[in-house]
């Protein structure tokens, strides 16, 4: 049998639709439901112009409507095809591929609306990914309309350019007329984008309300309107693009809900830090974002002592509890004299014995101070040991001051021996002494604890360990002499600690190091410490206040300070691109199609606004990174919605930009029209 030749296909081909014309205008009826085919009406599905034709054109279609790789692809599809056909219906490669390639070609002609509609998906599916990857090529990133138009109409044009060069074998006319028609449609992607999506996006707002207003909720004829409504689109694009991601949000939100409400975006997120720097060094912001720094800095004492008020109760003032207990000591000690006159006599000499049998061994300082002793224990100018408590209770007395500044611990130790026997006759003869003893005792012990408690959390080579506070607080607990009740000791020591803490937040507020350094300390110390005297939870919330303190004052020195991290750069560098013309791309394929001129005319054109808008966009984000309280809330809630408006937008815009400049190239391709005629 004779091969066909390729031409001979295509008039075939051509015959066959003209028939299908006809067939069309005479419908024969059609076969009915609910049974399989036969055989022959199986083989006439296989057909170009049956169900196969249809699905094979719409492939090829598919295939071949990808922009600048299409023609390949397809060819590619069709060899591998031409390879696996022998094996089914014998023949050559070569053979086979003829067949493939008229097999094509017939479909093609027998179903050209099909092949339309496959080109078109194809062109956009395969302009899809390259919106997605650059969007600022395709006229879908920051910058004014114009602007973001002619950089869409230039990326066009090369791609219409590249994909007539390719499908036109290299033939300049076509080329040229490739890169006009892209071009064009370039132009066109970006408004289209915008106009047919807002028009989408406001559909489907009508379509909720009118869903609420059928269900008898309230309508509401547009969203409310946020504190994000009246941003510029570069401005917008930014927050949106970095601020606003769903998992950033979240974190913010928790560090929000510890660190309260006077943080900022600035002190969370290095994003919103670097537009706060941004913002400082511009006259036209640098009040709006330094002025609420400065202000929250200067309250940062009143709001550790609230703090502190909070968590570990209100300010002691030890000098005042000092002042106190001294004067209850005063108090107590005035009473002493009433409780020994008029008491009963009673026998001292044996004490007066002891003195006589030490007092001819001893020498120098301590024979004389034992001397003393020994002549006040006597009546009044007589050598007679007086048997009246009163004598003795003022002996204890005399003993007690010569105690104080006495340095000899011979001296001390034989003194505090010859007191113990005075105190135990004293108890016996004059009880009420005792009990003053005890009262007495016990507020020397509280004053004493509450000058500990001042140098518990001292820093140095004579810190408290953490152990020996513990062991401090527990003795401290228990009562001394005839008291029944736990002592206050221990509280006094934790009130000391409490006022110098006070005492430090009033005096190095300003300077928060100094105050973590007091406070905090090098190490774990006086965390613990902390711990022991107020509980864990109690420590942990004062500790965690100044870190916030330290965490604001470190926000304040980073705005306003020259270093920038790589996080804190970002906003400066898309104010830089803002600030200039987007560029223009310069393949030698462009120059080759003349469009030098074309550039330099669109780089001047984008250059005339570009530092204006840059300020401004910098005058609305800067701002918002120092807010706080609501208006920080508000921002929050209004960058989720953002986010995901955003995320739909994008997608929106760029299916619909994809379809208008992808879409646009095959159903009304000058190419294919030309290889038609």
């Amino acid at each position: 049998m004779t091969e066909l030749t390729p031409e001979q296909l295509q008039a075939l081909a051509r015959a066959r639709a003209r028939v299908q014309t006809k067939q069309l205008q005479n419908p024969t009826p059609q076969l009915p439901s609910g049974r399989h085919l036969t055989y022959e009406e199986g083989l006439a599905a296989l057909k170009t112009e049956g169900l196969y034709g249809q699905a094979l054109t719409g492939l090829s279609g598919v295939v071949d409507g990808i922009p600048i790789a299409g023609p390949y692809l397809l060819e590619g599809v069709k060899k591998a095809a031409a390879h696996l056909r022998p094996l089914i219906h014998g023949g050559t490669y070569e053979d086979q591929l003829r067949v493939v390639n008229a097999r094509d070609r017939e479909a093609k002609i027998a179903h050209p609306n099909v092949n339309t509609i496959g080109q078109v998906a194809g062109a956009v599916g395969g302009t899809i990914p390259a919106v997605v990857a650059a969007p600022e090529l395709f006229g879908a990133g920051g910058g004014s309309m114009v602007a973001r138009s002619l950089v869409s109409g230039l990326t066009g044009s090369g791609i219409g350019a590249a994909d007539a060069h390719v499908r036109s074998g290299g033939d300049p006319e076509k080329t040229r007329r490739g890169a006009i028609e892209g071009g064009l449609l370039g132009l066109a992607g970006p408004l289209a984008g915008e106009v047919i999506g807002a028009g989408v996006k406001a559909s489907a707002q009508g379509a909720k309300a009118l869903t609420r207003a059928l269900l008898g909720e309230e309508v509401a004829s547009k969203p409310a309107r946020d504190i994000l409504a009246d941003l510029t689109r570069d401005a917008r694009n930014w927050l949106a693009k970095n601020v606003s991601d769903a998992d950033k949000l979240a974190a913010n939100r928790d560090r929000f809900d510890k660190l309260g409400s006077e943080a900022m975006p600035a002190d969370v997120s290095p994003e919103w830090r670097g537009a706060a720097k941004s913002g400082a060094v511009r006259e036209s912001t640098r009040n709006k974002v330094v002025g609420p720094l400065n202000e929250r800095g200067s309250l940062a004492g009143s709001r550790l002592k609230s703090d502190f008020e909070t968590s570990l109760g209100p300010d002691p003032v030890p000098s005042m509890i000092d002042s106190d207990l001294k004067a209850s000591q005063a108090q107590v000690n005035s009473q002493y004299r009433p409780a020994v006159v008029e008491q009963p006599p009673y026998d001292f000499t044996p004490i007066a014995e002891h003195l006589d049998r030490l007092i001819p061994y001893r020498r120098g300082s301590e024979q004389t101070d034992l001397l003393n002793v020994r002549n006040m224990l006597n009546d009044f100018g007589k050598d007679t040991v007086s048997s009246d408590p009163a004598i003795a209770y003022e002996t204890r007395r005399a003993i007690d001051r010569i105690l104080t500044t006495a340095k000899d611990p011979e001296v001390i130790e034989t003194l505090g021996g010859v007191r113990g026997m005075i105190d135990e006759r004293l108890a016996r003869s004059a009880p009420g002494v005792k009990e003053l003893d005890a009262q007495f005792g016990e507020l020397g012990r509280q004053r004493e604890g509450l000058l500990q408690g001042q140098s518990v959390l001292a820093d140095g080579p004579r810190a408290m360990r953490p152990a020996e506070l513990q062991e401090k607080l527990v003795a401290g607990a228990e009562p001394q002499g005839m008291l029944i009740g736990p002592s206050a000791e221990s509280t006094r020591i934790r009130q000391g600690a409490l006022g110098e803490i006070y005492r430090a937040a009033g005096t190095e507020g300003g300077d928060i190091n100094a105050l973590l350094k007091i406070i905090r300390g090098k190490g774990d110390w006086n965390g613990e410490k902390l711990g022991m005297m107020f509980g864990p939870e109690k420590a942990d919330a004062s500790l965690n206040a100044l870190d916030r303190e330290a965490l604001f004052a470190n926000t304040k020195n980073g705005v306003t300070g020259a270093a920038d991290t790589a996080g804190e750069a970002g906003f400066e560098q898309y104010l830089g691109k803002v600030s200039k013309p987007q560029e223009v791309p310069t393949e030698k394929s462009w120059t080759d199609l003349g469009l030098t001129t074309a550039r330099r005319l669109a780089r001047s054109f984008l250059e005339a606004n570009a530092s204006a808008h840059a300020a401004r966009v910098a005058d609305e984000v800067a701002p918002l990174s120092v807010l706080r309280g609501e208006q920080r809330n508000a921002l929050m809630e209004a960058l989720v919605r953002l986010g995901r408006d955003h995320i739909v937008d994008q997608q929106r815009m760029a299916l619909i930009n994809a379809f208008v400049q992808g879409g646009g190239r095959a159903a009304y391709p000058l190419l294919s029209n030309e290889k038609n005629r």
